[in-house]
């Protein structure tokens, strides 16, 4: 790929991953280190910040290359004719690519925060009753409600 093409793409790719920094900031999770959650059998592993960076650079990347400049640029062989101008980018691609990277980080956001909450719910019903912690899990973000579930579990 030659050099040229590689600034615009780094300007992307860095604009997508500022976008999964923005959604570690807005989300519940904020700067956490990737790790895993285990509850009994069950494993969830959670990206962190690290996940929301490199999946919101990778989402900017990918829409950029599908609807921006590189949709139509030739990587193998020559083209000549109409779409061969010099590759740029705009302010455009760069906000694109920041909400894409949003987009893209917090859909994973949502699919960690979703399988944290079902296994908080099956733990929770496998433990004995406290209206205590039922309380404090309505009002709890997915994480806080998996770790109030786990500590119920293994108090019996």
């Amino acid at each position: 790929m030659p050099m040229p093409m590689l600034i615009p793409i780094g300007i992307i790719m860095l604009s997508g991953a500022i976008g999964g920094i923005i959604n570690a900031l807005v989300s519940d999770n904020g700067f956490i280190k990737p790790s895993e959650e285990t509850a009994g059998e069950v494993t969830i592993i959670r990206p962190g910040f690290a996940g929301n960076i490199l999946l919101g650079a990778v989402a900017a990347f990918i829409s950029w290359g599908l609807y921006g400049a590189f949709s139509n640029t030739v990587l193998f062989g020559t083209a000549t004719g109409i779409g061969t101008d010099d590759i740029t980018v705009s302010i455009a691609s760069i906000a694109g690519a920041l909400l894409v990277g949003i987009g893209g980080a917090r859909w994973l956001t949502n699919e960690v925060d979703k399988k944290l909450l079902r296994t908080a719910a099956a733990t929770a019903a496998a433990s004995k009753s406290s209206f205590d912690d039922s309380q404090k899990i309505a009002i709890a973000t997915p994480a806080q409600a998996f770790n109030i579930a786990k500590k119920m579990y293994q108090n019996e």
